[in-house]
């Protein structure tokens, strides 16, 4: 037992040595001796192994060759580590059966996990919950959602006598600053993700941020935490932002004064949760229309706060970077301290409601009012054609919008979507509609789909209410 003088010292063994690998051992080797800041947090934490593909390219490895190892069962098997950190971070399905084995393995070697890598715990969640259970392990995964943002401990933690009615906001950077990029500078969507991979805000294959299912892992946790909900990656709507183009940034603007941006959503409706990921049109006078550049922001509405008596400006609100390896080393590192100290334990997944409590409310059934862009071959009885194929289905039309268009924008969406008609023969307009479900919604555009008129596809996302 350590002194009441001398913190106990913890065996770490970290695998992966990328960008947040790295950024852990700036914090713990900046010593010189491979350890933290001693007694500042009441332990005292140690790199015993790393493990890493090629360790001799690595920063740190000419001053600690013999922490270094191209073997993650160094790690995993090590006696002298305690805490495994799990940072490998892929979305290869091979790699992520890989890296979730490396997890259970960690449990059955009496050690606990600290993950950074929302793939794996979205798809193998269950597994891996119960191999901790199992095991009478822990497992933290702070650093999953929100880079720094402390959210998931706020959730487990500072709301837990709450009732959740909601959680959403903003929580990838990438899709953020493509959409704020797009937004000022009126750059169609290639150029403002080519500026956001020069800037080192996307990846050179940025796939899994602009379709969306970084977002969709980050929002299944959430979900998991304040709904009790265990849902696999696929199991739920999700649009990317790939078809949002300037254009549609200038009618946002006379609607409400709105702008667009990717949220995430988990709302109570019932005994359901409605979840879904999607670009949205957000009203200029909402917080989240504010949220700027690779910045996160979540939000959390609890009934016992006064989302369920209808109050205004109840919502819990946490921002920060969303991304990045300081911010999110800070995060895994705050989660291997709290374990370390012997903090809160759980049996099984954290959640504010008991698992198992509320549904996943059917994809089909997700009910919000919508934003629809068209472009079409200008000519006459477009429109009226339009609105009888939605009344026919029971939607109703809010506003039709048609602003005049200069040459610039109308040859943007030409070169985009290689179009051959003239420059006076295009016409794009929105309609926007009121509260209509996903089901009524998709059985309009397949009825619009094959119109001689249609020149793409119509590009529709909600509008946040």
């Amino acid at each position: 037992m350590a002194s009441a003088n001398k913190p106990r010292a913890v065996g770490v063994g970290l695998l992966g040595s990328g960008v947040v690998g790295e950024a852990i051992q700036d914090i713990l080797f900046r010593d010189g001796r491979g350890r933290s800041g001693g007694s500042a947090h009441g332990v005292d934490l140690e790199i015993r192994k790393i493990y890493t593909r090629n360790p001799k390219g690595k920063k740190w490895f000419a001053r600690n060759k013999s922490l270094f190892t191209s073997r993650a069962e160094d790690v995993l098997d090590d006696p002298g580590v305690d805490i495994v950190i799990e940072a490998l971070g892929s979305q290869s399905a091979r790699q992520l059966k890989q890296f979730r084995d490396y997890i259970l393995r960690a449990f059955r070697n009496g050690k606990s996990v600290v993950t950074s890598d929302k793939a794996v715990l979205a798809r193998y969640g269950k597994e891996i919950w119960a191999g901790a259970r199992r095991t009478g392990q822990q497992l933290r995964f702070e650093a999953c959602v929100g880079g720094g943002i402390p959210v998931i401990r706020s959730l487990s933690e500072s709301f837990a006598s709450e009732e959740p009615e909601a959680i959403f906001g903003i929580v990838n950077g990438t899709c953020n600053y493509i959409l704020s990029q797009m937004e000022k500078s009126g750059k169609a969507y290639a150029d403002a993700l080519k500026e956001a991979q020069q800037k080192g805000y996307a990846e050179t294959n940025p796939a899994s941020d602009v379709n969306g299912s970084d977002a969709e892992a980050k929002l299944l946790l959430l979900s998991l935490v304040a709904f009790g909900l265990q849902v696999e990656p696929g199991k739920i709507w999700r649009k990317g932002i790939e078809e949002i183009q300037a254009v549609d940034f200038r009618y946002a603007k006379r609607i409400g004064n709105s702008t667009i941006k990717q949220l995430s959503v988990a709302r109570r409706k019932g005994s359901a949760v409605q979840v879904f990921v999607s670009p949205a049109l957000v009203p200029g006078e909402n917080f989240l229309a504010g949220v700027d550049g690779a910045t996160n922001a979540i939000c959390f509405a609890g009934k016992n706060s006064g989302a369920g008596r209808g109050e205004r400006d109840s919502d819990y609100v946490l921002v920060g970077p969303g991304a990045g390896g300081g911010p999110t080393a800070v995060a895994v590192l705050g989660d291997v301290c709290e374990l370390a100290r012997g903090g809160r334990k759980f049996s099984g997944a954290p959640s504010l409601v008991p698992p198992g409590s509320l549904r996943l409310q059917a994809e089909n059934e997700i009910d919000v009012p919508f934003y629809v862009r068209f472009v079409v071959q200008d000519r006459a009885g477009i429109v009226g054609d339009i609105g009888r194929v939605f009344g026919r289905i029971g939607v109703n039309i809010s506003e039709i919008w048609q602003l005049r268009h200069v040459e610039e924008e109308i040859e943007s969406l030409r070169r985009t979507y290689r179009l051959k008609q003239k420059y006076h023969d295009i016409l794009p307009f929105v309609m926007t509609l009121e509260r209509t479900s996903l089901r009524q919604m998709r059985r309009a555009l397949d009825s619009l789909r094959n119109r001689d008129y249609i020149l793409i596809e119509p590009v529709w996302f909600p509008i946040w209410s």
